[in-house]
């Protein structure tokens, strides 16, 4: 009797799968675009994802693994449903807002840039589709969505629960908000962040620098060796206290300048800086 040991059944699981079967692993990053606007007695938000984060959805094909856009439009939109507004919460005022309308549904290319501004975004969700002969393949194009809430007033404050991190092992989604007036608010929100109000008053925003601060510091190995060779000489509690907020100011004023533009955007500075982050602790 032959002994099939479990390596060997694996593989074989593995070359029987169909070829499509491989295709809805789970991706390692996720990036999605997003642009939040209230107008009027509505609140349009843009989204785009990559159409591979979306599993268990299956996209018609044609030929060798040509998204099929001909017969893609119910896919994609149950795909819409599934993975963004059943995960977004939007909220005024502390209330949820009901389910939203689906206002338009596009494939883009891998190449398209459209996203770099809310002008841009709506110009191609409202915009002429593909072809129906565009051969992309279906794990390379990105899903636009516009979602549609119905608000009290643009005026009110709004704020967002993504709950996208569902679609990779990391995620990061760049949240752009617009409120009436012409200010525009960036957000880069890592994973499921939770409730993240958009237009947060003076304590609320202090109150998420701080805990992004703490969570930054514990999360870099460099910085917490960096801080151990400062105190680590240190034997009075008053002398440790004034090198601790030395160090706190320090790095506020580099961040200040970072949210300014006003570190050098040269491809030298990050690895200049790196190399002083070792070298001053060393």
């Amino acid at each position: 009797m032959r002994i099939v040991t479990p390596r060997v059944a694996l593989a074989a699981l593995i070359v029987a799968l169909p070829p499509g079967a491989a295709a809805h692993e789970i991706p390692a990053h996720v990036r999605v675009h997003a642009f939040v606007k209230p107008e009027g007695q509505r609140l349009r938000l843009l989204v785009r994802v990559p159409l591979a984060a979306m599993r268990d959805v299956e996209s018609p094909t044609r030929g060798p693994g040509y998204l099929d856009l001909a017969r893609a439009d119910a896919s994609l939109r149950n795909a819409a449903a599934l993975w963004i507004a059943d995960a977004v919460a939007m909220y005024e005022r502390d209330r949820r807002l009901s389910s939203p309308r689906i206002g338009a549904i596009r494939v883009s290319l891998p190449s398209d840039r459209s996203f770099t501004s809310y002008e841009g975004a709506m110009a191609r969700v409202l915009g002429a589709p593909l072809p129906n002969d565009t051969e992309i393949y279906w794990n390379q194009a990105s899903l636009d969505v516009l979602f549609e809430y119905p608000i009290r007033s643009d005026r009110s404050e709004f704020s967002v629960d993504p709950g996208l991190g569902r679609l990779g092992a990391r995620v990061a989604t760049v949240l752009r908000f617009l409120p009436p007036g012409g200010a525009v608010r960036a957000f880069e929100l890592p994973g499921d962040p939770g409730l993240v109000r958009l237009d947060p008053r003076w304590h609320q925003a202090a109150r998420e620098f701080v805990k992004l601060g703490f969570v930054h510091i514990l999360d870099g190995t460099d910085h917490l060796l960096f801080l151990l060779c400062l105190v680590i000489t240190f034997r009075r509690l008053r002398a440790l206290i004034v090198v601790v907020t030395s160090f706190t100011v320090a790095h506020s004023i580099t961040l200040i300048a970072s949210a300014f533009d006003l570190a050098p955007n040269v491809l030298w500075f990050p690895p200049l800086i790196e190399t002083l982050i070792a070298t001053s602790v060393v």
